[in-house]
């Protein structure tokens, strides 16, 4: 799957909403509105569904 900057995902080992800030490859790191940042692999992460 094809992930960008600024998209919301799902950490499946953490709970809440994460924002991606940057990407590299498979390597997607990720912030919470906490200002918490992990770097993960992208099957670790699940988009958010955004309703129109």
């Amino acid at each position: 799957m094809l992930y960008e900057v600024g998209q919301e995902v799902l950490l499946m080992s953490l709970p809440g909403r994460f924002r991606i800030v940057e990407v590299k490859g498979e390597v997607i790191t990720i912030e919470n509105d906490t200002g918490l940042r992990k770097q993960v692999l992208e099957q670790a992460v699940r988009p958010v569904n955004q309703a129109n």
